[in-house]
C-alpha cells in the first residue's frame, strides 16, 4: 500500500489529503498538524465568513519574484475547479460584489466542518499536535519525525508561512524545505496594514471612508487601488490598503508615502468650485458647518486642519481661495509618510517562499527531490485580498494531491 503524507493541517494540506485519498484505493493518507486541531487559520479568513475564491481569479491578482512562472503554473488553476471541488463535498456557495465567493450559510465553520467529514469519510489520518522536526530519504523512502517517526512514499508539503503564526504559520516549513534542497526568496509579511506617520491627523481611530490610495517610492507611483480605508493610531488599513502592502520596498530605499484620493471620479478644478459655492452658502455659519454632508465629520475636521483653516469657530464666508485650493488639493492628494507594514502578526500571508521554478508546475512536485510535493502559503506565490490566496491553496493542494496520490512508490 502506498502511503502519502501531508504536513500541514490548513487549506492548501486538507484540499491535497482528500484529493490524495481519491486517486486509488490503495493508498493511505496521512496528516500531520502542529496545532491541537486542524483549519485554525481558515476560522478566521473572511472576517470568520471564508472567502472561498474569486470568479476573477487570474495572474493579475497575483504577485511573485518571477511573474512569468507564476503565469505558467496558474494555468488551469481556474475558479470553477475550487467550486467543483466543494461542490462534491456536499458545500453551497454563493457570489458577492467583485467575483468574491462565500458559502451559502456565511460561515467558516461550516467549511471547516465540510471538509473534517471529508477527511474522516475518506479514512484518512489526522494526527494533531504533530509538528514536524524532520524530513529525510531513506532509500525510497521519507522519514518523518514528528514526536514519532513516519515513513511515506510521498510526502505533500504545506506547512504555511510565516502569517499570524498563532493559526499555526510559524514559518517551519521553510527549514523543512531547505533541507531537502529547496532554496527560499526573501520573505516579508503582506496583506497587511501600512505604518504611517499619523501626527497630523490625530483624532481619525476608527474612521473609515472609500477613497483610492497610491503608494509611492520617491515620487514614483508603485500602484494605485480603491476601496474602504480605515484610519488607525498607527497608520491606515482596509482591504486596498493591505493589497498595495505587497508592492511596499524591501530594505532601504527612497521615502514611501500613501496618497489617498477621496473623491477618485471628480477633478480637483469641480470640487474646488463646490468649496466656492460652499462658502457662499454657508457665509454666516461657522466651520463646523461647511463640510457637512460631504465626508465624515472628524475626517471634515481634520481635512480642514491639515488645510491651516484655524478655529472651527470662524465663519466660512471668511476662507479665502488660497484655503480652499489647499482643501481641494487635499481632498485629492493627502499624503501620509510610511515607515513600513505591520508585522507577520497581523499579517494575512507571509510573501515570498520556495521559489515556484524548483516546482513542477503541472504537478507541484519538486524538480529536486523526487516524491516531494509543495502547495499553498510555502511557495512565492501571494495573492491580493479578496479570495485569492484561499483559491491558490484549494488549487494547488488539489494539484499536488492529484499528482501524488497517482504517482507510483518511489
Amino acid at each position: 500500500m502506498k502511503t502519502v503524507l501531508i504536513v500541514g493541517g490548513g487549506a492548501a494540506g486538507m484540499a491535497a489529503a482528500i484529493t490524495a485519498a481519491g486517486q486509488t484505493p490503495d493508498i493511505r493518507v496521512i496528516l500531520l498538524e502542529r496545532l491541537d486541531r486542524v483549519g485554525k487559520k481558515l476560522l478566521a479568513t473572511g472576517n470568520g465568513r471564508c472567502n472561498l475564491t474569486n470568479l476573477n481569479a487570474g495572474t493579475a491578482h497575483y504577485h511573485s519574484a518571477v511573474p512569468g512562472e507564476a503565469e505558467a503554473i496558474l494555468r488551469g488553476m481556474e475558479p470553477a475547479e475550487a467550486l467543483r471541488f466543494f461542490e462534491e463535498l456536499g458545500l453551497r456557495w454563493t457570489r458577492e460584489d467583485e467575483g468574491r465567493i462565500y458559502p451559502y450559510c456565511m460561515q467558516a465553520s461550516m467549511v471547516l466542518d465540510v471538509l473534517l467529514a471529508a477527511l474522516e469519510e475518506r479514512g484518512i489520518e489526522v494526527v494533531c499536535a504533530a509538528p514536524v522536526n524532520s524530513i529525510r530519504r531513506e532509500g525510497e523512502k521519507f522519514i518523518v519525525e514528528a514526536g514519532r517517526r513516519f515513513a511515506a512514499d510521498a510526502v505533500i508539503l504545506c506547512a504555511g508561512g510565516r502569517a499570524a503564526p498563532k493559526l499555526g504559520s510559524d514559518g517551519s516549513g521553510y527549514g523543512l524545505a531547505k533541507a531537502l534542497g529547496h532554496t527560499c526568496t526573501p520573505l516579508y509579511p503582506a496583506l497587511t496594514a501600512l505604518c504611517c506617520d499619523m501626527r497630523a491627523s490625530g483624532g481619525l481611530k476608527g474612521i473609515r471612508a472609500p477613497a483610492e490610495v497610491s503608494l509611492f517610492a520617491g515620487e514614483t507611483c508603485l500602484g494605485a487601488r480603491r476601496g474602504e480605508v480605515q484610519f488607525t493610531e498607527y497608520g491606515l488599513s482596509g482591504i486596498a490598503v493591505m493589497d498595495l502592502s505587497l508592492l511596499m520596498p524591501q530594505g532601504k530605499n527612497r521615502p514611501c508615502f500613501a496618497e489617498l484620493d477621496l473623491f477618485p471620479a471628480e477633478e480637483e478644478a469641480s470640487l474646488l468650485r463646490e468649496l466656492r459655492a460652499r462658502r457662499g452658502r454657508f457665509a454666516a455659519q461657522p466651520l463646523e458647518r461647511f463640510l457637512l454632508g460631504t465626508v465624515q465629520k472628524r475626517l471634515g475636521f481634520a481635512l480642514m486642519k491639515q488645510a491651516g483653516f484655524g478655529a472651527l469657530s470662524r465663519r466660512c464666508g471668511t476662507l479665502t481661495d488660497r484655503e480652499l485650493s489647499a482643501l481641494a488639493r487635499l481632498f485629492k492628494h493627502w499624503r501620509f509618510s510610511v515607515s513600513g507594514v505591520q508585522g507577520y502578526e497581523q499579517a494575512q500571508v507571509a510573501a515570498g517562499g520556495v521559489p515556484l521554478s524548483e516546482i513542477d508546475e503541472k504537478t507541484m512536485e519538486s524538480k529536486l527531490c523526487k516524491g516531494l510535493y509543495l502547495a499553498g502559503e510555502i511557495l512565492d506565490m501571494t495573492g491580493d485580498c479578496g479570495g485569492y490566496n484561499l483559491h491558490w491553496a484549494w488549487c494547488s493542494g488539489i494539484r499536488a494531491g492529484r499528482a501524488a496520490g497517482k504517482a507510483r512508490k518511489a
